[in-house]
C-alpha cells in the first residue's frame, strides 16, 4: 500500500520548536501527543532526552499557525510538564532580534 502524499506545505519559517521539561517523559509524551491531536496541530518533529536532574526533556517541532501561546498554556497545564517554552531561536525571531535576510 503506497504512503499517502502529505499535502501540507509547512516550511522552516512556518514551524516552531517547543522545549518541554517533564517529570515523567513517557506519560508526558502521551499527553502532549493527545493535546496536539485534539487541536489538529501538525507534529513535525519530536525528540526525547533524559535530564541531568531526573527530569526528562521533550523537544517538539510543530507548525506555527498563530496559536503557539495558547498551545504553550495548554501544555503547561499538563501534570507531567514541569516547564514549557519556545526554543531559543524562536524567542529571538518573535522579538525581532534575528535578521531574516542573514538567516
Amino acid at each position: 500500500m503506497p504512503t499517502p502524499k502529505n499535502d501540507h506545505a509547512w516550511t522552516a519559517a512556518a514551524s516552531a520548536v517547543l522545549e518541554l521539561t517533564t517529570g515523567d517523559t513517557l506519560a508526558a509524551l502521551r499527553h502532549v501527543a493527545a493535546c496536539l491531536a485534539r487541536r489538529s496541530y501538525p507534529l513535525l518533529g519530536l525528540a526525547c532526552t533524559p535530564g541531568a536532574t531526573g527530569n526528562g526533556r521533550l523537544v517538539v517541532t510543530v507548525a506555527d499557525d498563530g496559536r503557539l501561546e495558547r498551545l504553550l498554556a495548554e501544555l503547561r497545564a499538563l501534570p507531567e510538564i514541569v516547564a514549557a517554552r519556545l526554543g531559543r531561536g524562536q524567542q529571538a525571531a518573535q522579538a525581532g532580534l534575528v535578521n531574516d535576510a542573514a538567516a
